[in-house]
């Protein structure tokens, strides 16, 4: 059984147009190294777009899991297209994607911190509009679950909040209720959206139980809710020595609840879902951020749509939910050595064992021991951030294409060490040894990132046009040098210059230079005046740059249009995968 069959999806004429434009205009990006006429490629349209209220979509996590592992590693297999794509180094590009090869802001992602470093006081505050729920008053249980390792209950406080709680498993204080905060912190400010989650410490005696608050107790019994149900729910949990229970609250989501998204085909009843989700940038890219911070439980289980009305327009806002299983923590207690390294049901793994009669011993088996409770297994010598495995496949990141990962990277690697410290901060832990110990594991795995894809493409990235004493000059960062991750200092730049498909210069040696004199550019290399480069008709060139390690490394072409030497503008960038 299939879950989302993205064969069965089919978006209304409005998204099949633009999903044919966004193809037009993401092949328009992908050609060889030479130059040609660029036409930069129109914006996509607003997604957030008013839509009737779609209806709510069902999932059976089983049959998505089994899909997932199964069904759609035999259809990945069986089409021949993917595997010649994959062969040749030609994988499908993200579809939606501008002409800096940069995502739009959407009802899916908004660009943050990689795009402007966001102030040490919005990393604290992340997505949280208030401090929590109300402890001053009752808390009224709407809700409650006591199967599983972990209770949890929904509450409504004194001013009508309403609130998701979650408890840490008993022995591990802190583990899964920091892990939450933080990795919220993160993802919310790389641009994902995420719910309000906070740390809040109660007294048992604030809850209060709502009428006819249907619950099923321990031994699978359904009935309504007593007040008692509560004092045994709350045995399963730490208590401080004051008695405060220490636990993570998640605002309820604005809007009406729409289930989860998928991470492949359209939502049929959403007008504004004209993207295939296995060829957006921003659910590709996501595998680099969620490998970075162990968000191995990356299924469609832990998203969540919500049909919210902002300037009288209503539509579907898609978040990232439940980070509970994030860092050193599994939910119900720490990570074992295994995360990322396997996947839940690993066929590849099952068939090595049984060939080694299971005496292949491998390194992550001999890593057993983790020094905090409160942070669990979070470490970083095995951290591989290509090789990294999810508890299930996820379409999205099966796709990912070196592109995709190069965006993701410089999600992760936006993040200062300050600014990470301030994340730590969020999660109150009580120990400022296991703090350390994580903030210096964040450092560790976001390099790591940053090494892997940064060398899997050309590194020059954010070319702009300055002024520097009076002069014009394009400029860019090299994004292995910028912050200290180039170990070689063996490098040079070279460019070259192409108009009409013509070489005009070869090769130019830059040296370490990250910069080039535009006017000088212009006239010495192109005309032999300021007045032959401002009357000639070709008012657009391209400048090809190569980054040299012992050898030619893959190309970046910057496009410049211009109406005189004093208007230079970039137009657009285009990688080689």
């Amino acid at each position: 059984m299939r879950i989302f069959d993205s064969k069965n999806l089919i978006p209304g004429i409005y998204g099949i147009t633009l999903s044919v434009l966004t193809l037009i205009a993401a092949t328009n990006l992908i050609g060889c190294g030479g130059s040609r006429q660029f036409v930069p490629p129109p914006p996509l349209p607003d997604d957030r777009q008013h839509i009737p209220e779609p209806e709510v979509r069902k999932y059976n996590y089983v049959a998505d899991a089994f899909d997932k592992q199964f069904t759609d590693q035999m259809e990945q297999s069986m089409d021949l297209s993917r595997q010649f794509r994959h062969l040749f180094g030609k994988p499908k590009q993200a579809y939606n994607v501008g002409a800096f090869d940069e995502v739009f802001n959407s009802s899916w992602f908004t660009n943050r911190n990689a795009n402007r470093k966001i102030s040490l006081e919005e990393i604290a505050r992340g997505p949280n509009t208030s401090d929590g729920p109300d402890t001053t008053g009752t808390w009224q249980v709407t809700r409650a679950k006591a199967e599983g390792v972990t209770p949890g209950f929904s509450i409504k406080d004194k001013h009508g909040d309403r609130y998701v709680i979650k408890f840490d498993p008993k022995g591990y204080s802190e583990l899964a209720t920091g892990a939450e905060v933080v990795s919220t912190k993160l993802f919310y400010a790389a641009g994902y959206h995420t719910p309000e989650n906070h740390i809040t410490y109660f007294h048992p005696r604030i809850l209060e139980v709502g009428e006819k608050v249907k619950f099923t107790d321990s031994h699978g019994k359904k009935r309504y809710m007593n007040q008692n149900d509560t004092k045994e729910l709350l045995e399963k949990v730490e208590t401080l020595p004051d008695g405060r229970v220490r636990a993570l609250a998640s605002k309820y989501i604005p809007g009406k609840p729409m289930g989860p998204f998928a991470y492949e085909g359209y939502r049929k009843d959403d007008p504004n879902d004209f993207i295939p989700h296995q060829h957006r940038r921003e659910l590709r890219g996501l595998r680099v951020m969620a490998a970075w911070l162990n968000h191995t439980d990356t299924k469609s289980g832990n998203s969540f749509d919500s049909y919210v009305t902002e300037d009288g327009k209503s539509y579907i806002r898609h978040y990232l939910i439940d980070f509970g299983s994030t860092l050193g923590s599994a939910a119900h207690g720490p990570y074992t050595s295994r995360v990322g390294q396997l996947n839940q049901i690993d066929p590849h793994d099952f068939t090595l064992n049984t060939l080694t009669l299971g005496l292949n011993v491998k390194p992550y088996e001999k890593l057993t021991d983790f020094k905090y409770n409160s942070i669990g297994f979070y470490e970083s010598s095995m951290f591989d951030p290509w090789h990294f495995k999810f508890n299930t496949p996820n379409p999205a990141f099966e796709n990912c294409s070196n592109r995709d990962g190069f965006w993701g990277a410089k999600l992760v690697m936006s993040f200062t060490d300050e600014q990470l410290e301030t994340a730590v901060a969020q999660g109150q832990y009580s120990n400022p040894e296991a703090a350390v110990y994580l903030l210096k594991t964040l450092k560790e795995r976001r390099d790591a990132t940053g090494r892997y894809w940064f060398n899997k493409v050309n590194p020059l990235d954010n070319f702009r046009i300055e002024t520097i004493d009076g002069e014009q000059w394009l400029c860019f960062d090299d994004m292995l040098v910028e912050p200290g991750l180039e170990e070689e200092e063996d490098y040079s730049y070279k460019y070259s210059i192409f108009i009409n498909n013509e070489s005009y210069k070869s090769y130019q040696d830059l040296g370490n230079e990250t910069r080039l004199n535009v006017r000088d550019l212009a006239i010495h290399e192109l005309s032999h005046s300021i007045e032959d480069f401002n009357n000639s008709t070709e008012k657009q060139w391209t400048i090809k740059f190569h980054k040299i390690k012992k050898h030619y490394g893959k190309w970046v072409n910057v496009y410049l249009d211009y109406e005189d030497v004093e208007t230079l503008k970039i137009i657009g960038i285009e990688r080689e995968e």
